[in-house]
């Protein structure tokens, strides 16, 4: 088999998402878990493997199918087992220390055809690895969803292009680029010829009314706050505006804010916060300090204090990031015992700074990119675990009641949850799509829109990180920072004091002005946004956080000038996300052809359904990414296509790089419309973001 990486691999981990030729359709599933199947909008002739359902016995196999091993074959057991799923029997993997291995089979195709392969699949604590799917094994990039830990018998399917191959090796796969443990069992596998996949610009989306919805936290609707460039100081905070109030706060930032609802915002950083002693930003003498890390003189005057009050005046959560680069245990604990403490010296300070009961900040980070080389005081995992758990311990006896988090990538993810695993209610992890540190380049809607999916494959990643731990159910993942755009900071961050003076210091700071051109954010910020919320509502059950870095100036969905502040298209997107939405996702599924670009592709559309606790009212968001064509997309609420007008909310502007500046404000604004369902299909406009709301009787 050949390995892939755990990156490229998790595409297809938890949604499939198949990658197809001209004409090609993808089909995504919110929610594997339920056995039962909507209806198909495809024609199927009979499945072409043979033996599907494992009833005819060849010795101590089954006729047609043979076992396979690419590693651990001394590990694994094949065996055929009673009952099966709908007959006698069906065949079976275990391994208990580790095995990447399969069930197998060879058939002829034809050429440039649509195929639908699909099967059932039962687990028993299966960890490791992609778990249990089926794949091509000449087709690497087609497969099913994977079904891990301990589940009853799960319907998975993809459907795809036989592009020119003439023969599919067929897969009941076991492990997959890696090793997995536990027992799978495979039944009723199918594969079909489909006909009539949907047209270029044609979509169908289902949705499962009677299916189990999932509650989704409103956290993904976060911010992040970092002391860069104008985001506090000309961001939030400006005294002596005057558009401030008399704490030097923005009023009109705080209004457009609340219209975000933003539930949760992080500071002070980011790669600042490794170099943040909070000692300096507390009372009432308050002294000019190097900020090593982006190169200028910080002067305090937003701290501790100033972060909580805003916090209140904006009703966010307060998420403070504490410094585990050039600071240490003690001062983490010591900031914890300042805002939650009732006594200590620490309590006793924040007291003698106006603030006698405890100001009270319920989430914490330890560290931020500590993992990475450009941060101050990066540390190897050796460092990093033992480091994480001795400030967690220290942090929860000055406050047992906080929820902690702590940063990690692929590699450190697993000793630290090992070590500081029961401590943490989150792992943070952080995902910027277009690196754009060091050059500002200013990519096109289409470049721009082709990163869209990237983000539910580091999701899944993450998610098989969890279960593999033993901690999936346990400890959420917060996506505490997220952007389509890496921050622009050439020659940036350091680890050092700067010569101040020095005028390529001072012109590689100036260059950060750079993010301020609003022709940037055009249509494609707000549907990635869009798309990004998707990605965190399909994976309700194990996303808890995420936090759009940053939430004001640089990269972030509200500009702050002067004398005002500016909308843009990724505000509007995530004010509807965060307002319109109902509380619980609902199992959709969605048909559509890819939109290309070069060698890369996409879905055409993204769509998500929730619902209410009633399961009455539905608010479906419908994204159609093409550019300048309009989708035909059918809607059916189980097999009953939506007919009719129905209320909706559409972002759109008047090309794919529409954009909103001091001068024209409100080019991008969403726009009340009616949408009318004709025998269930309704035209999405190009480049738009629908948000329609479905009342059921």
């Amino acid at each position: 088999m050949k390995k892939l990486t755990a990156f490229s691999l998790t595409a297809l981990l938890l949604v499939p998402l198949a990658t197809l030729n001209a004409g090609e359709t993808n089909r995504f599933e919110t929610d594997v878990k339920d056995s039962s199947s909507p209806a198909r909008a495809f024609g199927h002739a009979a499945t072409l493997l043979p033996n599907p359902s494992f009833e005819e016995k060849e010795g101590d196999g089954v006729k047609g199918w043979k076992p396979y091993a690419w590693a651990g074959n001394e590990n694994a057991r094949w065996s055929v087992e009673s009952p099966g799923r709908t007959g006698e029997r069906c065949v079976s993997i275990s391994s208990a220390n580790g095995a990447d291995t399969a069930w197998t089979t060879t058939v002829t195709v034809k050429p440039n055809t649509f195929y639908r392969l699909s099967g059932w699949i039962k687990t028993k604590d299966v960890s490791g690895a992609a778990g249990a799917l089926l794949n091509i094994q000449n087709m690497q990039e087609v497969r099913t969803e994977a079904v891990s830990g301990t589940k009853d018998w799960t319907r998975v399917s993809t459907v795809f292009q036989s592009e020119a191959a003439t023969h599919l090796e067929i897969n009941c796969l076991f492990g997959g680029w890696g090793m997995a443990t536990g027992q799978a069992w495979y039944d009723d596998v199918a594969l079909e010829q489909v006909n009539d996949p949907p047209k270029d610009m044609e979509a169908t989306v289902t949705i499962d009314t009677g299916a189990r919805s999932v509650p989704y936290s409103p956290m993904i609707f976060g911010g992040f706050l970092e002391h860069f460039d104008r985001q506090v100081y000309g961001g939030v905070f400006e005294p002596g505006s005057p558009l401030s109030d008399e704490n030097g706060f923005r009023r009109d930032v705080i209004a457009s804010l609340k219209e975000l609802k933003v539930p949760v915002v992080r500071w002070p950083g980011g790669c600042y916060a490794s170099g943040y002693h909070w000692e300096t930003g507390v009372g009432k003498e308050r002294k000019l300090t190097d900020d090593m890390a982006w190169g200028v003189r910080e002067p305090n005057t937003f701290g501790t204090d100033e972060f909580v009050k805003l916090s209140r005046l904006v009703g966010w959560q307060p998420y403070i990031c504490n410094n585990a680069g050039n600071g240490s245990v003690e001062e983490m604990r010591n900031w914890v015992e300042y805002c939650n403490g009732k006594s200590g010296n620490y309590a006793q300070m924040r007291g003698n700074n106006g603030h006698p009961d405890p100001i009270d900040v319920p989430i914490w980070s330890i560290g931020n990119e500590n993992y990475g080389g450009w941060e101050i005081g990066n540390k190897p995992i050796e460092q990093w675990a033992p480091l994480v758990l001795e400030a967690a311990k220290a942090m929860k006896a000055a406050d047992p009641k906080i929820k902690l988090s702590a940063a990690a990538n692929d590699a450190y993810a697993p000793l630290l949850l090992k070590m500081a695993g029961p401590y943490l209610d989150y792992i943070s992890i952080h995902g910027y799509w277009l690196a754009l540190w060091q050059e500002n380049q200013m990519p096109d809607y289409l470049t721009c829109i082709m990163q869209s999916e990237a983000p539910e494959k580091s999701l899944a990643s993450f998610i098989g990180v969890l279960e593999e731990s033993g901690y999936r159910g346990k400890i959420k993942i917060a996506y505490d920072e997220w952007n389509l755009r890496g921050w622009h900071h050439p020659g940036f961050p350091r680890k050092e004091v700067q010569n101040y003076a020095d005028p390529k210091v001072a012109e590689r700071v100036a260059a950060r002005a750079k993010a301020d051109i609003a022709s940037q954010y055009t249509m494609a910020d707000a549907l990635f946004s869009a798309s990004f919320f998707n990605a965190c509502l399909r994976h309700a059950e194990d996303v808890g956080m995420a936090n759009i870095a940053p939430i004001v100036n640089t990269r972030g969905p509200l500009f702050v000038h002067p004398k005002g502040v500016v909308k843009r298209t990724h505000f509007h997107a995530m004010a509807m996300y965060a307002n319109q939405l109902e509380p619980r996702v609902g199992k959709l599924e969605l048909e559509v052809g890819n939109l290309k670009h070069g060698n890369q592709r996409v879905p055409m559309m993204d769509a998500i359904a929730t619902v209410d606790e009633s399961g009455k009212h539905w608010a479906i968001a419908l994204v159609n990414r093409h550019p300048d064509k309009e989708v035909a997309c059918t809607v059916k609420m189980k097999t009953a296509a939506l007919e009719g007008d129905y209320a909706a909310l559409v972002l759109a502007g008047d090309s794919p790089d529409a954009y909103n500046d001091i001068e024209h404000p409100d080019r991008v604004t969403p726009r009340k419309a009616t949408l009318t369902f004709t025998k269930g299909v309704a035209h999405l406009p190009p480049h738009s973001l629908t948000l329609v709301k479905v009342p059921l009787k």
